[in-house]
């Protein structure tokens, strides 16, 4: 994880989107309620793949947008 991914503004909005696509994609999927831990497990591997990608994505675009934002954090380490 980069210093800027573990900031609070970049950490919540990018888990609240991967937890809602997750949520949607089980209901798309209709992955059933019989299974609590089946269900739960499946969440959490969409989940963390989901977070990952667009964790990725928008680090990438921060650094294409604001490439000084970027340097700064960098340079702290």
């Amino acid at each position: 994880m980069s210093p800027i991914e573990r900031k609070w503004w970049f950490m919540l909005p990018v888990t609240m989107v991967a937890a809602v696509a997750t949520m949607f994609l089980l209901d798309s999927a209709r992955v059933p309620h019989t299974n609590p831990f089946a269900r739960g497990l499946i969440f959490g591997l969409c989940f963390v793949a989901l977070h990952r990608g667009l964790s990725f994505c928008v680090w990438l675009g921060l650094l294409w947008g604001a490439p000084g934002l970027a340097d700064k954090t960098l340079a702290k380490r």
